[in-house]
């Protein structure tokens, strides 16, 4: 159990995943977390680096270790894939269809 919130890195196509297990969604900051007094065992797949919500404004580091160009290259890739997701998600379920 935690006795504050924990942020995710969910990828899009595991959103409802994550929210099937309890994850929530953070409109203002973009990000997935476990609420706190849940157990996050199940979400430990999507744990970030990024302090617990409400973020900081100062990042931690836990490694001093330099990633390989490919892969600091591929993660850039999966968070601008992910930004561009979650604008399209908010875009689109924000919107109310009349019915013909």
């Amino acid at each position: 159990m935690t006795t504050a919130n924990t942020s995710l890195k969910v990828p899009f196509n595991e959103k409802d995943q994550a929210k099937a297990l309890g994850a929530r969604w953070n409109a203002e900051l973009k990000q997935w977390y476990v609420p706190q007094g849940l157990d996050t065992t199940p979400f430990t797949k999507w744990f970030t680096d990024a302090p617990s919500l409400p973020t900081s404004t100062t990042p931690s580091r836990n490694s001093t270790k330099a990633s390989p160009i490919s892969t600091v290259h591929e993660k850039a890739l999966d968070d601008d894939m992910d930004a561009i997701n979650a604008r399209l998600r908010d875009a689109f379920e924000a919107r109310e269809f009349d019915e013909i």
